[in-house]
């Protein structure tokens, strides 16, 4: 069966994303463009995960649990995992790899975490966006003992890219943006990686559409499956 993701979503714990992009209106448009399959991966923190997966259970989609990782090294990763209670476990982990530095609201915007109302409940006190003290190397033995997705995430852009470090450190998948030149793809030599494209949608409107590019076939629309998507090939 063919199914259509966005696995590169930033809800407002973020605190670059739009102030609409709560937990309801998120799914509600998911729901809307005629995703199957969603993750909101927030910078650096599953804080707003426990509502997002209550939620999730209202539709008749595929929530995955996923954080948007800033390495030390300065690049980005997408780490997706089987079980909520994993995830809740590696944010713990999580904590002890921030920086614990505060950041100018009215610069960066603010870190919400909301109630499954959408209504703000707590804000994060720390900047999310900053890379975390945790190496790619270590981060990779610390998931061992997880059942897990790991992706580097948009290697097409200048900005926290981890291009250079595909060959050393090969992980499940690289994310390209929808813009990328199929030259890039070509000239990097990454036409032998499973490639997923995603909106790291900051604003509401621009989570994905039905498209070709962010479709996948999958058995069914089920964990199982789409962990055997990335783990086979």
């Amino acid at each position: 069966m063919i199914y259509y993701y966005d696995l590169h979503i930033h809800s407002v714990l973020s605190p670059d994303a739009d102030t609409l992009m709560t937990p309801n209106n998120i799914f509600n448009m998911a729901n809307l463009k005629g995703l199957n399959i969603i993750s909101v991966t927030d910078h650096n923190s599953f804080k707003q995960l426990p509502v997002l997966y209550e939620i999730s259970k209202s539709y008749d989609m595929l929530f995955i649990p996923g954080v948007e990782i800033s390495v030390q090294e300065g690049f980005h990763l997408l780490c997706y995992f089987k079980h909520i209670e994993d995830a809740l476990s590696f944010d713990a982990l999580l904590d002890t790899c921030n920086h614990k530095q505060g950041y100018d609201e009215k610069t960066l915007g603010r870190s919400e975490i909301t109630d499954i109302h959408d209504a703000v409940i707590d804000l994060y006190p720390y900047d999310l966006t900053l890379s975390l003290t945790l190496s790619l190397k270590q981060l990779i033995l610390i998931l061992k003992d997880y059942d897990h997705i790991l992706v580097y995430a948009h290697v097409d852009r200048k900005k926290h890219s981890g291009l250079a470090y595909i060959r050393e450190y090969p992980l499940d998948a690289i994310e390209l943006t929808k813009n990328v030149n199929n030259d890039f793809i070509i000239q990097n030599q990454l036409t032998n990686q499973i490639i997923v494209y995603n909106s790291d949608a900051h604003q509401i409107t621009d989570i994905s559409e039905r498209e070709k590019m962010n479709q996948m076939e999958l058995e069914s629309l089920t964990m199982e499956s789409f962990f055997r998507f990335f783990k086979n090939g």
